[in-house]
C-alpha cells in the first residue's frame, strides 16, 4: 500500500523535484560511500572529507525534504480546496433534498404523461382499425348494393327493351311507333346511365383488370359496327369504318375493353350529332416485332366542343357546357371512363375539335402481335356472314335456363322468329336433367336462379361425358360485376350476353356459337 501511494505521489509531482530527488539520492549514496571508505581507511584527510559529503548530504536532504513537504502541502490544499467547492453550506442539505424530491416529482409525472400518450396512441391505434373496418364494410356494402341494384333493374329492362324492339317491327300506326321509340329510347338512356355508374365505382375502386388474348381486329369492329348501326340509321347519320391497310388481322389485347371503349366515343358522337356522320377509322402509329401500337379515330360532324372545355370533358361528371347537359342528358361519365381504360393499358387519348364543325376523339393502344394463327375452334364473327340468319335456327334445338317468366317468353319469343325449337328450365337442376335426357345444340344460361344456379349447372355439364359434355353454353345474365365474364369462362362457358341484350348480338352469339359447333362436331365425326 505505501509503495502504490508512493508511485502515485511521484507521478504526480513536477520534473524539478524528481531532480532533486535523484540529486539527494546520489549524494546519500556518495555520503554512505565516504563513510564506507573512512571505515576501511581510517586517516585525518578521509574523516575531514566524509564530514564535508555528510553534511553537505544532509543540507541537501533537508533541502529536497522541504521541498517535497511543501509539494504535498500544494497538493493537499488542492485537495482541500477542491473538496471545499463542493462542501455544503449550512441549510444546503435541506435545498438539497426538496430539488431531488422536486425532480422525482418530475420525473413521476413525466412517466404518467408517456403512460397516458401511450394509453391514448393504443386508443387511436383501435378507433383506426374500427374505422378502416368499418371502411372496408360499407365498400362491401356498397358494391354489392350496385351489383344487386343492377340485377334488379336490368333484368325487367331487359324485359321492356325486348319485348319493346319486338313490337317495333309490328306496330303500324305511325304514333304508336313514335310512343313505342320514346320508350326505347328512354329505357336505353337509363340503362347508359346504370353502366356508367358501374363503370365509374369499379375505376373508383380500382377494380378493372385487363385480359390479353389474341382476336380478329375486324371482327371486333364489325361487329360493334353492327350492333350501334341501326341506331345511326334511325337517327338519319351515315356511320362507317374503315381499317388502314397495314393494320394486322389478328392482335392480342383485351378485346371486352376495346369493344367498350369504341361504344362510349361512338354513343357520344351519336348523341351530339344531328346531321351528317360518324367515321370510325383505324390506323397503324408504330409497329415492331413483339408490338403494335393502333390510333382510333372517331369522327363526328356534331356540336363541337369550346377550347377552354376540351381538357375538361375528360373529368368524371364533366359536361361541354350546362346547356349540353340539359339538352342532351348523361352523366357526363362516359368520356372520363374512355380516359381511364385507355390511360390503364398504357395507352393515350386525345381531341381535336371546333366549335359547330364536330369533333376527332383519338386514342392510342398497344396490343401484342400476334406470330401464330389462331386454332380453329377460335372461329371469328365473320364466319356467319355467308350465312343466311333466317335459316340458321332451323332443327337447332335450344335449351333456355331461366327463372323469370318474362325473360323466358322474351327469349322464346327471340329464338322462335329466326325458327329456332327451344326448351324451357326453371333451374338448373331441372337443365341437368334435361341435358342428360336428350341432346341440345346450345344452352342458353341464366346464372342467379333457386335451387341451383348457373355456375354449378355448367360445372355438371361439363362433367358429362361427350358429346353432351361439349354442348355450347352462353350465360345470360343482369350481373355486370368485374370479373364475371372471365368467371364464366374459367368454368367452362362459351360466351356471355349482359342483360338487357339486343336481338342481333343474340343472335349474333347464337349463330357463331352453333356453326362452329356443328363444324366442330362434323370433323370430329369424319
Amino acid at each position: 500500500m505505501p509503495i502504490s501511494y508512493l508511485r502515485k505521489k511521484l507521478n504526480d509531482i513536477t520534473i524539478i523535484h524528481r531532480l532533486y530527488l535523484i540529486s539527494a539520492l546520489l549524494i546519500l549514496i556518495m555520503t554512505t560511500g565516504a563513510g564506507i571508505l573512512y571505515f576501511f581507511f581510517a586517516s585525518q584527510l578521509m574523516l575531514a572529507l566524509s564530514i564535508i559529503f555528510i553534511s553537505s548530504a544532509a543540507l541537501l536532504v533537508g533541502l529536497l525534504l522541504r521541498e517535497f513537504k511543501l509539494a504535498f502541502s500544494d497538493e493537499q490544499h488542492r485537495d482541500r480546496s477542491l473538496m471545499g467547492e463542493f462542501k455544503l453550506k449550512p441549510g444546503a442539505e435541506a435545498f438539497q433534498a426538496k430539488q431531488i424530491l422536486g425532480l422525482a416529482s418530475s420525473l413521476n409525472l413525466t412517466s404518467e404523461r408517456l403512460r397516458e400518450s401511450c394509453r391514448k396512441l393504443k386508443q387511436a391505434e383501435t378507433r383506426l382499425a374500427k374505422q378502416r373496418r368499418k371502411t372496408e364494410a360499407l365498400k362491401k356494402a356498397k358494391q354489392t348494393f350496385l351489383v344487386n341494384i343492377s340485377h334488379e333493374i336490368r333484368t325487367p329492362m331487359n324485359g321492356v327493351l325486348g319485348f319493346a324492339r319486338l313490337l317495333e317491327g309490328s306496330i303500324k300506326d305511325t304514333d304508336h311507333q313514335e310512343s313505342l321509340r320514346l320508350i326505347i329510347k328512354s329505357a336505353d338512356q337509363l340503362m347508359t346511365i346504370l353502366n356508367d355508374i358501374l363503370d365509374f365505382s369499379n375505376l373508383e375502386e380500382g377494380n378493372v383488370k385487363f385480359h390479353k388474348q389474341p382476336f380478329y381486329l375486324k371482327d371486333a369492329v364489325d361487329g360493334h359496327f353492327k350492333l350501334m348501326a341501326s341506331e345511326f340509321k334511325s337517327k338519319g347519320l351515315g356511320f362507317k369504318y374503315h381499317l388502314s391497310e397495314y393494320v394486322p388481322d389478328v392482335i392480342s389485347g383485351d378485346e371486352l375493353r376495346l369493344g367498350q371503349i369504341l361504344l362510349n366515343l361512338t354513343s357520344n358522337a351519336l348523341k351530339f350529332t344531328d346531321s351528317g356522320n360518324v367515321g370510325i377509322d383505324i390506323s397503324v402509329v408504330e409497329e415492331t416485332a413483339e408490338e403494335v401500337t393502333l390510333e382510333f379515330c372517331v369522327r363526328d360532324t356534331g356540336i363541337g366542343i369550346a377550347l377552354e372545355k376540351q381538357q375538361q370533358i375528360f373529368d368524371f361528371f364533366e359536361q361541354a357546357s350546362n346547356d349540353a347537359s340539359r339538352r342532351y342528358a348523361g352523366t357526363g361519365l362516359g368520356l372520363s371512363i374512355v380516359k381511364k381504360l385507355v390511360s390503364l393499358q398504357g395507352g393515350e387519348v386525345f381531341l381535336e375539335s371546333k366549335l359547330g364543325r364536330g369533333s376527332n376523339f383519338y386514342f392510342r393502344l398497344p396490343f401484342e402481335t400476334v406470330k401464330d394463327v389462331l386454332p380453329q375452334t377460335a372461329i371469328p364473327a365473320s364466319a356467319t356472314t355467308n350465312v343466311n340468319l333466317e335459316d340458321i335456327g332451323r332443327d337447332i334445338h335450344v335449351l333456355i335456363v331461366e327463372d323469370n317468366p318474362i325473360n323466358q317468353r322474351l327469349v322464346i319469343k327471340l329464338m322462335e322468329a329466326r325458327g329456332y325449337q327451344t326448351t324451357v328450365a326453371e333451374n338448373g337442376r331441372i337443365a341437368v336433367e334435361q341435358l342428360a335426357a336428350r341432346d341440345y345444340d346450345i344452352v342458353l344460361m341464366d346464372l342467379q336462379m333457386p335451387e341451383m344456379d348457373g355456375y354449378e349447372a355448367t360445372k355438371l355439364i361439363r362433367k358429362m361425358a361427350a358429346p353432351k359434355k361439349n354442348t355450347p353454353i352462353v350465360a345470360m345474365t343482369a350481373h355486370t360485376i368485374k370479373g364475371e365474364l372471365e368467371k364464366c369462362l374459367s368454368i367452362g362457358m362459351n360466351d356471355y350476353i349482359s342483360k338487357p341484350f339486343s336481338a342481333a348480338e343474340l343472335y349474333q352469339k347464337v349463330g357463331a356459337l352453333t356453326v362452329a359447333h356443328v363444324i366442330s362436331e362434323d370433323v370430329s365425326k369424319s
